[in-house]
């Protein structure tokens, strides 16, 4: 593993100092997709260390980078599907961080986010050729039945649905609440487990925030919620926090569970620590606006 990752690092240093010397475009992304071809494990290596960082403050230093990083290698690679959905996921990581305080950055963040992973999802035929035929995200979307397109649907929907939390008061972008509910049914559908119920959280906020002529159903967004919930133990924090902010009606009970949640020790989910850091911040950002917490 130790030299695949080194000569992976080779063949992506060889093409930025041929950027730098030659300029040759050709020989450039000969050397980015020959490192690309190899280096898919560092790829998730890279994946692995953003969502495990337990430091949110070394997180936010260090994503642009990453992101810089990654851009960088998909201007000589565009169609590369893991790389195309680790951009995303390294967006949608910053946005989650930054939206409380930025949410016109973060909402170009989730806005690029979405289009790597509609570029990913284009690798699949069928939903390629039902965007082609004019048909929206979500029908396109019922035509991804493969397990191997699990990432690049959740991390659109994650992207899309994000964006839409975000500027719910923005009609234009609201209207892809559909959408973001037919990928998560869809990813339901192939595997409900994957990323530790992500899903199942999606599910639950959709169903809470749309009105029952539109197919929200509160029975069942607490059902989602609760799926979520028993299948983490109750261990990731970030469900919780959207269970607060769309489904909770209680102003006590909603501070309360907020509290909990701040409280809640670390390392509950080492793979995933810094989605429960991620909410513990919201959560302190919460409380703060509502006057019930001091600057720490």
């Amino acid at each position: 593993m130790a030299s695949l990752k080194r000569k992976t690092l080779y063949a992506v240093t060889i093409a930025v100092l041929l950027t730098m010397t030659t300029g040759c475009a050709s020989m450039v992304r000969t050397g980015v997709r020959a490192g690309l071809a190899i280096g898919h494990p560092v790829m998730e290596d890279i994946e692995t260390s953003i969502f495990q960082q337990q430091n949110l403050e070394l997180a936010k230093a260090g994503l642009p980078g990453t992101i810089m990083l990654v851009e960088g290698l998909l201007e000589t690679s565009p169609d590369d599907p893991l790389l195309l959905t680790l951009t995303a996921k390294a967006y949608i990581a910053l946005g989650f961080m930054i939206e409380d305080e930025s949410p016109a950055q973060a909402t170009a963040l989730y806005s690029r986010a979405t289009e790597c992973g509609i570029a990913a999802l284009k690798h699949h035929r069928r939903f390629r050729n039902a965007l082609k035929d004019g048909s929206s995200v979500a029908e396109a979307a019922k035509t991804v039945k493969s397990k191997k397109f699990l990432p690049a649907l959740m991390w659109t929907a994650t992207g899309m649905g994000a964006n839409v939390l975000l500027n719910v008061g923005d009609p234009m972008i609201a209207v892809d609440l559909g959408n973001v509910d037919a990928l998560v049914k869809q990813v339901n559908q192939i595997d409900s487990n994957y990323f530790y119920g992500f899903a199942h959280m999606f599910m639950g906020i959709t169903n809470s925030m749309l009105p029952a002529a539109f197919g929200g159903d509160k029975d069942r967004a607490k059902k989602e919620f609760e799926t979520v919930f028993k299948m983490n133990d109750g261990k990731f924090l970030l469900p919780t926090f959207f269970f607060v902010k769309f489904y909770l009606t209680d102003e006590d009970t909603q501070l309360k569970t907020l509290r909990k949640v701040i409280d809640a020790p670390d390392g509950l989910m080492p793979d995933i620590a810094l989605m429960n850091q991620i909410a513990k911040a919201k959560a302190r950002y919460y409380l703060k606006e509502k006057g019930e917490l001091v600057d720490e």
